[in-house]
């Protein structure tokens, strides 16, 4: 019994939720319905309104018809032998065929005449409903109830005067069956024709809520996927990933096993998209998620974090071997060519790993030291392997400390410039002076710029960095005597974003530096990648009249190349040849070319990180018009006070290197 109660309970539980789901559509029904039945009483009482308008319509037609021929129905009157006569007048108007019957009454009301006409007893009702009186004028519709009786018909009632005194009354019975029908069939066809519409509009709201419904299915189930799930290749994305590892680990913490968390890059990948297009790149990006997957045991986790950068989670691993093998098998399937189209490309990689629990005992943290030791595969060159290291996060930190603080030492005027001379060799007069940048930090005190430059290279704070220091730079060197020149390195960055062409004219403008006092150094690697918007760009501030020199000449990959498709002004030696060029001969012999090359060509060099004597007396052996290094002088703030137009002193009391 008590199973029964709970079974009704369950069903009268789920007729509520039934009627919950389908109120919308027993809403309808009964809006349909409702307009059918407004729609069916409204026809017919319009019917009985036509109905009796075409009666009213006849009763003045047969009154016109009388009115011509008074004599008939005064003789009617006069002499009821003569009322069948009356039969003609109905025939003139038109209505003979429809005639019922007519009657007949006197002054007084007594029926004088009957026609009798199809042997219907009409009389009756009228009878009946008139009383002992005269029947009033007017016009009344009635409807028959089968049998003997037409369906519909009218009572004509026409009073019979003469000079304004009535003598009788005429009562005409007229059938009404066929416009009845007429218009039963007509608003009956309207009444049809407002239902099929109104089913078509329940229809086609049926149909586009059932499609509105679907398509809602469809969104939010896509929709759920692709909450948990990369849109181009299919796999799990960070969050799902992050569930998953998590799952893993408390099984892992149960079982007693490990786990291996791999973060996975393409190196270079950027170049693919240059090489593919976009399309090409997303389907190497599909490609290796394929090999990967495959290369996974199953139970292994998979996913892609963002761009070209995957995870991996091997789980229940006993030993280092387990990695091992996987990144054996891993390797085999990454270092085969992947075609696009007519193309045939080969990937490399580069693969950060923690270890759970060693490295981490939850998900977040051994997912984030695997991204540390990616990033330090990375930077080693990449196409390599790392496992994860503590010293790798306290790095992470310092630099996370340096981005945090370089975003605010600008605003906070924590930088300053220092200056390395440079020298003529033949007079031993400063020729140049170099703009080093110093960062002065309230807390940290002076930060070494090879901490914090490529921080800012990274980041993009080099750009607005760089343009201070332009600015800076040019302000002071306004104030030296002529022909001092000042010379300011440009970050890549700075070609990159941005017009520098006009960051430069604009700041000469406003300090107002002469152009040819100002030397702007690129690199080599500024020439390596877009080299005809940057020699455009190049090619533009050699037009605003400034010297451009090239830094760290030999350590690139073109240096010969550049300087056949951009006439430098001037070449600076890089250091690493000046030190060993006393002790190799082959680096001596580069260095006595170079000098040779920049003679030929009638471009300055200038030999960097001068600081023996030795290195001295060779380069002026060979010619070499320039020179800079500590044997000359170190970076340091320029003494206006004791600056001379024939003889440049610098203070040196700041022994920091370039």
């Amino acid at each position: 019994m008590y199973t029964d109660e709970l079974s009704g309970l369950h069903m009268f539980a789920s007729a509520i939720e039934a009627l919950k789901r389908h109120w919308y559509w027993g809403g309808l029904l009964l809006l349909a319905l409702l307009i059918g039945t407004v729609a069916f009483l409204t026809s017919s009482k319009i019917s009985v309104r036509e109905l009796q308008h075409e009666a009213e319509i006849a009763n003045t037609r047969l009154q016109a018809q009388l009115t011509q021929e008074p004599g008939v129905l005064l003789d009617a009157l006069n002499r009821p032998a003569l009322a069948p006569e009356l039969s003609e007048v109905f025939e003139k108007s038109g209505y003979g065929h429809r005639l019922l019957r007519y009657e007949l009454y006197d002054a007084s009301g007594k029926l004088i005449f009957t026609s009798g006409k199809s042997g219907l007893d009409l009389g009756e009702r009228i009878a009946e409903a008139m009383g002992p009186r005269a029947p009033k004028a007017g016009v009344a519709v009635r409807s028959g109830s089968g049998g003997s009786l037409p369906t519909h018909f009218a009572v004509l009632t026409l009073p019979i005067s003469l000079n304004g005194e009535q003598r009788g009354t005429l009562v005409d019975y007229l059938d009404q069956s066929e416009q009845a029908t007429v218009l039963s069939d007509y608003f009956g066809l309207i009444a049809a024709i407002t239902m099929m519409l109104l089913g078509i509009m329940i229809a086609a709201t049926a149909i586009f809520s059932w499609m509105r419904s679907n398509e809602r299915r469809k969104g939010q189930t896509q929709l759920s996927f692709l909450e948990n799930h990369d849109a181009l290749t299919g796999l799990p994305n960070r969050k799902a990933f992050s569930d998953g590892l998590a799952e893993a680990m408390t099984r892992m913490e149960r079982d007693g096993t490990h786990i291996a968390v791999l973060c996975l890059d393409v190196d270079r990948f950027k170049e693919i998209n240059d090489a593919t297009d976009i399309v090409g790149g997303d389907a190497v990006l599909r490609e290796i998620a394929s090999r990967i997957r495959d290369a996974l045991r199953e139970g292994d986790l998979l996913a892609r974090l963002a761009g070209d950068e995957f995870a991996m989670a091997l789980v229940d691993i006993t030993n280092l071997g387990d990695v091992m093998a996987f990144m054996n098998r891993l390797i085999e399937a990454l270092q085969r060519p992947f075609r696009v189209g007519d193309k045939e490309l080969v990937c490399t990689t580069s693969v950060g790993i923690a270890l759970a629990p060693g490295d981490g005992d939850t998900a977040p943290i051994v997912l984030r030291h695997a991204a540390i030791a990616l990033a330090r595969a990375k930077s080693e060159g990449g196409q390599r392997m790392c496992f994860f290291e503590q010293s790798m996060d306290k790095a992470l930190q310092r630099r996370r400390l340096v981005e945090r603080e370089l975003s605010l030492a600008l605003s906070r005027d924590e930088f300053d410039i220092v200056y390395q001379p440079e020298f003529d060799l033949a007079t031993g007069v400063q020729c140049v002076a170099e703009a080093l940048i110093r960062w002065h930090h309230p807390v940290h005190g002076k930060i070494a710029p090879t901490y914090f430059i490529s921080v800012a290279e990274d980041t993009g704070l080099i750009v607005p960095l760089g343009e201070w220091m332009l600015r800076r730079a040019c302000g002071d060197a306004v104030k030296w005597p002529a022909p001092l020149t000042v010379a300011v390195n440009l970050s890549p960055a700075q070609f990159r974003d941005g017009d520098i062409a006009e960051t430069v004219a604009d700041i000469l403008q406003e300090t107002g530096l002469p152009a040819h006092r100002l030397e702007l150094e690129i690199t080599e690697s500024l020439l390596i990648k877009d080299t005809e918007e940057v020699l455009d760009k190049l090619n533009r501030l050699r037009k605003l009249g400034v010297s451009i020199a090239m830094d760290d000449f030999g350590t690139g990959y073109s240096s010969l190349s550049y300087l056949a498709r951009f006439p430098f002004n001037k070449i600076k030696i890089d250091r690493s040849f000046i030190r060993n060029m006393a002790q190799d001969h082959v680096v001596d012999a580069i260095v006595k070319t170079i000098i040779a090359l920049g003679r030929s060509l009638g471009v300055t060099i200038t030999a960097e990180g001068v600081e023996t004597e030795e290195q001295a007396k060779l380069l002026r052996e060979y010619g070499c018009p320039q020179v800079q290094g500590f044997l000359y002088g170190y970076p340091a703030p320029m003494d206006f006070s004791t600056m001379a137009p024939s003889k440049l002193k610098v203070v040196s009391n700041e022994a920091s290197a370039a």
